[in-house]
């Protein structure tokens, strides 16, 4: 694309296929917690960003792609502060400012002590972010529901970034929509998505620049697809078995946590998918 058109989301009249990104970010989850009012993916992005935060080893440098208000932050404060560094990237500066309060909530006086490990933004697009490190400078990349904020070769020349920048047998921890194939990639499931991969267009690209799909989770779903799925697998006698637990959990958990937790094994059903992804330790493409 010849300009960055940059927007917050794709309002009416705005043509997706000619915005560079959104800078729309996914909803604080702490300050819905904190609030009382949250929903099954409030559940499902703590879920997975505390999931990806314990991944991490003493001495590691981490990067987070499209880092946003950093929600990761606090989970490293609390659960890895032995990491020698945390890189956030993201596009808006006005998204990175919102890391210099604690939780996205209050005001953090002096990061430096705050964190006890170093903290390290860029701001500019994923796509650039090769030329501010050396080849093999991260051992843990987290790249969470960002990529369907932009255009596709954008987020191609991203992954590609991550595979340069990620040190041989070190893991991406990557999600995104679960969207089945469709003709037209931007008609998306929000306003805040520019471009929605199908999901095996996704693997195939992870594939082509070198990186081995390890994992597949599904993260959260909703109750009418996650049913209508039950009934058609009625014939398998597995699925039986897990339509039992479901009819007994649904009994007592509400649903705002269930369908944060079910989907995690049935990713096929999932509306939002996460793959964890290693990069070989012999050499690959890029």
């Amino acid at each position: 694309m010849n300009t960055r058109k940059i927007v917050h989301k794709i309002e009416e009249g705005i043509d997706p296929s000619e915005v560079y990104c959104t800078t729309y970010q996914m909803r604080n989850f702490y300050a819905q917690f904190a609030d009382g009012f949250f929903s099954s993916l409030d559940v499902m992005n703590y879920i997975q960003h505390h999931a990806a935060v314990l991944k991490a080893k003493k001495g590691w440098r981490v990067l987070d792609a499209c880092c946003g208000r950093g929600l990761l932050l606090p989970l490293f404060r609390y659960y890895k502060s032995d990491i020698a560094e945390y890189v956030g990237v993201d596009i808006s500066q006005n998204n990175i400012n919102e890391q210099f309060r604690k939780s996205g909530i209050k005001k953090i006086d002096n990061m430096n002590q705050y964190y006890p490990f170093k903290i390290t933004h860029v701001v500019d697009s994923v796509e650039n972010m090769d030329q501010y490190f050396d080849n093999e400078y991260f051992d843990f990349i987290i790249y969470t529901s960002a990529i369907e904020h932009m255009q596709k070769e954008v987020g191609f020349k991203s992954l590609q970034n991550c595979y340069k920048l990620l040190k041989p047998g070190r893991q991406m921890f990557l999600s995104c929509p679960n969207t089945s194939d469709k003709q037209n990639p931007y008609d998306t499931q929000y306003a805040a998505h520019v471009y929605e991969w199908g999901i095996n267009e996704l693997r195939t690209a992870v594939k082509e620049i070198g990186f081995e799909i390890t994992e597949e989770y599904g993260l959260v779903a909703k109750v009418r697809d996650f049913e209508k799925w039950l009934v058609e697998q009625r014939g398998e006698p597995s699925v039986q078995a897990v339509k039992a637990q479901y009819e007994a959990l649904k009994g007592y958990l509400p649903t705002t946590w269930l369908m944060a937790f079910i989907p995690i094994l049935f990713p096929e059903v999932a509306a939002e998918i996460l793959m964890i992804v290693n990069k070989p330790k012999t050499k690959g493409f890029f």
